[in-house]
C-alpha cells in the first residue's frame, strides 16, 4: 500500500516532469523524451541514496534554469537562428557588394561594338544599378524578428530573378544562393545541429564542382594533373569533415569559396561562370555548416 511520504514524492516528481516537458515543446519529440529519461533517472539515483524528491529536484536547478540549460546545450539559444539567418544576409550583402564593383569595374562588356568595362561604357549610373541587389539582400536584416522571415523569402526570390533580368546576372547567382540559404539553414538548425542526413549531404555538394572537374579530365576536356587530384583530395577532406560535424571544416570552405570569387575577378584567365559559381556554392554551403554547428552559449549553473 503507498504511503502518503511516497505518494507526495511521486507528485513532487511529476510536478517537476510535468513542467520541464511543457517548457521543452520546442524540442523534437526524441529529445524531449530522452531529457524527461535523464530526470526520472536522476530522481530514481536520488531515492536510492536517501535524498528527497524535493532534494533531487534541488539540484537540478528550478525548471525555467533546467530546461534553459538543456535548451542551450542541444543548440536552442535564444535568438539562435536569427542570427544565423542576420549574419547569412550580410554575407549576401558583402558578396553582392563585391560582385557590382567586378560588374562595374572589372568584367568588360563583351556586347559593346568595343570590349569595355560597364562603368566606362555606361558611367556612374551602371554602378549604382549594380547595387541594387545588395540592398535587396540587406533589406530583410531592417525587419522586425517576427517578419525576417517573410522578407528573406521574398528577397531571395527577387536576388533568384535578378539573376535573370540583369544582362550580367550570371555573376549575382552566388548572391541568391546565400539568400536561399538564409532562409533553409535557421530551419534545419531549429532543433540543434542538423541530422547526419543534413551533414552528410552538405559534404557532397561540396565535392560537386570537383567531381564535375574530374569529370572533365576524365573524358578528355582538359589534362588530369597533380594539381587537380590534390584540390580534390582537400575538398574530399573536407567534405568528409562536414559530415562529421566539424564547424572549422565550413569556415575553411567558406573561405576558400570567397577566394574562389576574387581569383576570378582579378585573374581574366581563371573567370569561368563555373569557377564563379563553385565560389557561391563553397561560401554559402561553408558558412551555413559553420553557423549551424557553432557551439551555443551554455549559461551558467546557479
Amino acid at each position: 500500500m503507498t504511503t502518503t511520504t511516497e505518494r507526495n514524492a511521486m507528485k513532487a516528481e511529476e510536478s517537476y516532469l510535468r513542467d520541464i516537458g511543457k517548457r521543452l515543446k520546442a524540442l523534437t519529440p526524441e529529445q524531449r523524451e530522452a531529457v524527461l529519461d535523464d530526470v526520472r533517472a536522476h530522481f530514481v539515483e536520488a531515492e536510492d541514496a536517501g535524498r528527497t524528491p524535493e532534494q533531487a529536484a534541488e539540484s537540478l536547478g528550478d525548471p525555467a534554469q533546467f530546461t534553459e540549460r538543456v535548451r542551450a546545450e542541444l543548440g536552442h539559444e535564444p535568438g539562435r537562428t536569427d542570427r544565423m539567418r542576420r549574419i547569412l544576409l550580410w554575407v549576401a550583402t558583402g558578396v553582392a557588394v563585391f560582385t557590382a564593383m567586378f560588374v562595374s569595374f572589372w568584367h568588360p562588356d563583351d556586347s559593346l561594338e568595343v570590349p569595355n568595362t560597364q562603368f566606362e561604357a555606361h558611367g556612374f549610373g551602371i554602378v549604382l544599378l549594380s547595387l541594387v541587389p545588395a540592398l535587396i539582400a540587406a533589406l530583410p536584416n531592417f525587419a522586425s524578428p517576427r517578419a525576417r522571415t517573410v522578407f528573406t523569402a521574398a528577397v531571395a526570390v527577387m536576388l533568384s530573378v535578378v539573376g535573370f533580368v540583369f544582362p550580367e546576372g550570371w555573376a549575382f547567382a552566388p548572391t541568391a544562393w546565400i539568400a536561399w540559404g538564409a532562409l533553409v539553414v535557421p530551419v534545419i538548425a531549429r532543433n540543434g545541429p542538423p541530422a547526419a542526413g543534413w551533414r552528410i549531404a552538405g559534404g557532397v555538394l561540396a565535392l560537386l564542382p570537383m567531381a564535375f572537374g574530374i569529370g572533365g579530365a576524365l573524358v578528355g576536356s582538359w589534362d588530369l594533373n597533380l594539381e587537380t587530384v590534390l584540390y580534390t583530395g582537400g575538398f574530399a577532406a573536407l567534405g568528409v569533415l562536414m559530415a562529421l560535424g566539424k564547424p572549422w571544416a565550413g569556415v575553411i570552405l567558406a573561405l576558400v569559396g570567397g577566394a574562389a570569387l576574387v581569383s576570378s575577378a582579378l585573374s581574366p584567365g581563371m573567370l569561368t561562370s563555373g569557377v564563379w559559381w563553385a565560389g557561391g556554392l563553397f561560401i554559402t554551403l561553408g558558412a551555413g555548416h559553420a553557423l549551424m554547428h557553432a557551439r551555443p552559449r551554455t549559461p551558467a549553473r546557479t
